[in-house]
C-alpha cells in the first residue's frame, strides 16, 4: 500500500484502506493490590474492498490477567456498514473480575485518609467485584445523515465482596450494609448527532448524544432506576497541526441504584467508568467520586507532530495537553453548581496512530491527591 507522509505538522491524506487490518499490544503492568498484570489487547478492522469509513466492522478482544486474581475477558464488536438500510450495530460481551476496585463513599466531599490503608487494612478503600455483562445497540439515521436514533438492551450481573481476600476491614464493610449484588438489566433509547470529519482523531465537527436508560425488575433486574446522560463533544481545527477537543457530560440517576452502578458513565460508544481515572479525570484517583449526579469537563489540545512510514504502514504521532474537571452530587445535578466544587487533573500525553484507527495511548496526569499516575491503553478519551 502506497503511503503519503509529511515530516511535521499535519497529517497527509492516505489512500483508503481496504481488506483486513489486525494490530495489538501486550497488556503489562504492576498493581500493588492485584500483582503483575499480563495479557493482550487487540483490534481487528475489516474495511472491505471499497475502503468503508471508518470501517465495515471491528472486533476488539481483550484478555487481561494478574497474579493476584484479576480476570478480564471481553469482546467489543462495532459494525457501521454490515447491516443494510443504514443500520449500525455494536455489541459487548465480557466478564470482568477485579479483586480490589476503589470505593471512597458517595458525595462530592467524600473524604480520603491514606492512613486508613494500613498493614492491617490494606484494602480499606477497595472492594472485590465481578461483573458479567452483555449489551447490544443499534443506530439508524433519521431526517439528516448526521442524526441517528439509538436503541439498546443489556444484562449485567455483579457479585460484590466487601472485604477483598478476607483481610482486615474496608470502608464498605464499615458502612454495615452488607455486600450488594445482583442483576442490572436495562433498555435504553437516545439521539446521536455526529458531524465529525472522521471518527478516530477528528479535526472538526460535533459528536453529541442524549441517552435515557431504564433498569427495572420487569426486565429481570434486582434494581429499579433511571439514568439520563447528556454529552457534547466538539472539535476545532486551529491550524493544520493543532486541534482543540472539548467534552461536557451531565448525568443523573434517580431511583434505587447500587453504588457500583453509580460509577458507570453512559455513552453511545463503549461504556466508561468514573468519576476519576483514565477515562474521566486523569490525575485523579480511579472512581474517586461517586454520586447520583455527575458533571465532567475535558479540554484537550492535540498537536499532530510527526508522520512516518514503516513496515508498509502509515504512522503518525499526536502530542496533547489536557485539563480534566468534574464533580458529583448526592442527589440530582444542579445547573447552578456545575462549575463550583470541581475536582481537577492536568497533564499530557502521546498517541501513536497506525493506519486509520489503531491508536496506542499514553497519558500522565496529576491532581491534589496523586503524584503522576501513568495511563496506558488504546484510543482517544473522546
Amino acid at each position: 500500500m502506497a503511503a503519503m507522509t509529511l515530516p511535521v505538522g499535519g497529517r497527509a491524506q492516505s489512500p483508503a484502506h481496504t481488506g483486513l487490518e489486525v494490530a495489538g499490544v501486550p497488556a503489562l503492568n504492576y498493581d500493588a493490590d492485584e500483582g503483575f498484570g499480563y495479557g493482550v489487547i487487540a483490534e481487528l478492522y475489516q474495511y472491505g474492498r471499497g475502503g468503508a469509513a471508518p470501517y465495515r466492522y471491528t472486533l476488539q478482544p481483550t484478555l487481561f490477567l494478574t497474579t493476584g486474581g484479576r480476570r478480564d475477558v471481553t469482546l467489543f464488536f462495532d459494525a457501521p456498514h454490515v447491516l443494510p438500510g443504514g443500520w449500525r450495530l455494536d455489541a459487548f460481551l465480557g466478564s470482568e473480575k477485579q479483586i480490589a476496585t476503589p470505593f471512597y463513599g458517595t458525595g462530592n466531599d467524600a473524604p480520603y485518609d491514606p492512613s486508613l490503608e494500613s498493614d492491617q487494612n490494606p484494602y480499606y478503600y477497595r472492594f472485590g467485584r465481578t461483573r458479567r455483562r452483555a449489551e447490544i445497540n443499534v443506530q439508524h439515521t433519521l431526517f439528516d445523515r448526521r442524526l441517528r436514533a439509538l436503541m439498546g438492551v443489556g444484562a449485567a450481573h455483579t457479585d460484590v465482596i466487601d472485604v477483598p481476600k478476607g483481610v482486615g476491614t474496608t470502608y464498605l464493610a464499615d458502612l454495615g450494609t452488607g455486600p450488594d449484588g445482583g442483576w442490572s438489566n436495562h433498555v435504553r433509547v437516545g439521539l446521536v448527532w455526529d458531524s465529525r470529519d472522521r471518527e478516530t482523531g477528528p479535526r472538526r465537527g460535533t459528536w453529541s448524544d442524549i441517552l435515557l436508560q431504564r433498569v427495572d425488575p420487569a426486565l429481570g433486574s434486582d434494581w429499579r432506576y433511571t439514568r439520563w446522560t447528556l454529552t457534547d463533544r466538539r472539535y476545532f481545527s486551529i491550524s493544520r497541526a493543532l486541534v482543540f477537543a472539548n467534552r461536557f457530560v451531565l448525568q443523573g440517576v434517580s431511583g434505587s441504584a447500587p453504588f457500583y452502578d453509580l460509577q458507570v458513565l453512559q455513552t453511545s460508544f463503549k461504556q466508561q467508568e468514573g468519576l476519576g481515572g483514565a477515562k474521566t479525570l486523569r490525575g485523579v484517583l480511579k472512581n474517586r467520586y461517586t454520586g447520583d449526579g455527575l458533571f465532567l469537563w475535558n479540554a484537550e489540545l492535540r498537536w499532530e507532530a510527526v508522520d512516518f512510514s514503516a513496515l508498509g504502514k502509515d504512522f503518525h504521532t499526536v502530542l496533547s495537553g489536557f485539563v480534566d474537571s468534574g464533580r458529583v452530587w448526592s442527589g440530582s445535578p444542579r445547573l447552578s453548581q456545575v462549575f463550583r466544587g470541581l475536582h481537577r487533573g492536568i497533564g499530557g500525553g502521546v498517541r501513536l496512530v497506525m493506519g486509520e484507527n489503531f491508536v496506542v495511548a499514553v497519558d500522565a496526569g496529576t491532581g491534589a491527591e496523586t503524584g503522576m499516575p501513568l495511563y496506558i491503553g488504546l484510543g482517544y478519551l473522546y
